[in-house]
């Protein structure tokens, strides 16, 4: 955690010899940070403090020289994070509403700052929250959030609950009447300190009802489980083995000449598991987008858009899942934490992404294994039929292999 208030200086000298003096705290959203002033040369200095994704990459920009700047005074070119940060140059004075709830008063709090300008960003950064929640008596938890994400939040051990409103892409952007609004509401505070908000949330599984209210898929109840395949229509979730022809297309905006492709090898892959299993099985499509004409078998569950009834619903969807398979992507969070097990599709090129679809519910690590599979999206759909028909079919036998007692 980081102590906002009273806040402590990082003290470090500006390269004429004098000092940085604190001026304020900057809230761009995925960036919290120090900006200070050259009590010599006059220099202003922006250091985006170690929380979210700046316990990984954390930079120093000094937007009067429009300079960047990583930890080792190395200057570095923008990438995608920190143009977020470099955007501080260029406030965005609209007025942002922001809902204040307070559920319980606090002279000492505990901020989750969860804004970011990708849903999977923010969502990874709420599950932090699992963490934070503590016995009576501990600092209070502020959670700042997105009106999108703000039926995920448990009310209870939670003190306070910010939504600010504004979607995703707006924070591309520096809003520097939000930033003042946030800091303003540190007033009511004798002491204040800044989660330090993992972009992984915790090494513990994550329970996920804490935050739907929804349980996951139980392998010991009766039903007819569903085989779902979740759905995106965005160029970069598109099912297409070749990454190259993808990335061409998108470049040239022709990705939509590779829609019928996606379409096909979805629909195929139902009619070739649904042939491998049998009919013990509901097969489902949902999520994000309703372009193009499913197998008549298929459960069609996709949508428009999200709201808070459709994300209840979806969520219910994949805890009567005994599979999910799906586009590695920030989607298949959710999914994945709710449904019996899960496969996700990986794009070459995205394997430093590993793992950081999937949340784990398994204590035991070789039925984890089993059961959250990350597997590569170019993969042909005999494989793919193979490899999920395989774990739905084979599960049983594989925990008889390690289900034995203690005698010698």
């Amino acid at each position: 955690m980081i102590q906002l208030k009273p806040y402590k200086q990082v003290t470090e000298k500006c390269k004429c010899g004098s000092n940085f003096i604190f001026e304020d705290i900057l809230w761009q959203g995925l960036h919290v940070c120090e900006k200070s002033v050259c009590s010599g040369c006059g220099m202003t200095r922006i250091l985006s403090l170690p929380v979210n994704q700046s316990l990984l990459e954390q930079y120093v920009y000094y937007p009067g020289e429009k300079r960047l700047f990583n930890m080792n005074d190395e200057e570095v070119k923008q990438n995608w994070f920190s143009s977020k940060l470099t955007a501080i140059s260029e406030p965005d004075d609209s007025p942002v509403k922001v809902n204040i709830e307070v559920f319980e008063k606090h002279d000492e709090v505990v901020i989750l700052n969860t804004l970011d300008y990708i849903y999977g960003h923010s969502l990874l950064f709420l599950l932090n929250l699992q963490r934070l929640i503590k016995s009576p008596g501990s600092p209070g938890i502020v959670v700042i959030i997105q009106p999108m994400m703000r039926w995920l939040v448990p009310e209870e051990g939670v003190a306070e609950i910010w939504t600010v409103d504004l979607g995703f892409r707006d924070f591309n952007r520096y809003h520097s009447v939000l930033s003042g609004r946030i800091n303003e509401e540190f007033k009511r505070f004798g002491r204040a300190w800044l989660s330090s908000g993992h972009p992984l949330p915790t090494r513990e599984n994550i329970k996920i009802e804490l935050f739907t209210g929804i349980k996951p898929f139980d392998f010991n109840i009766q039903q007819t489980p569903r085989i779902t395949f979740i759905w995106r229509e965005d160029p970069d979730r598109l099912w297409i083995r070749n990454i190259f022809l993808l990335k061409v297309f998108k470049k040239l905006r022709l990705s939509a000449i590779l829609f019928p492709f996606h379409l096909f090898r979805v629909s195929r892959y139902f009619r070739m598991i649904r042939r491998k299993l049998g009919s013990g099985y509901r097969f489902t499509a949902a999520g994000l987008g309703i372009s193009g004409s499913l197998p008549s078998f298929v459960d069609d569950r996709r949508t428009r858009s999200f709201d808070e009834e459709t994300e209840r619903a979806l969520c219910t969807i994949y805890s009567e899942s005994i599979l999910v398979i799906g586009v590695h992507g920030s989607s298949m969070i959710l999914p994945s934490a709710h449904a019996g097990m899960a496969v996700s599709l990986m794009p070459s090129r995205r394997w430093g992404n590993f793992a950081e679809d999937i949340l784990y519910t398994e204590e035991d690590v070789r039925l984890s294994a089993f059961q959250r599979r990350i597997i590569p999206l170019n993969l042909n759909l005999c494989d793919v039929r193979d490899i999920t028909s395989d774990m739905i079919m084979g599960r049983d036998y594989f925990i008889k292999k390690f289900n034995h007692s203690e005698d010698l």
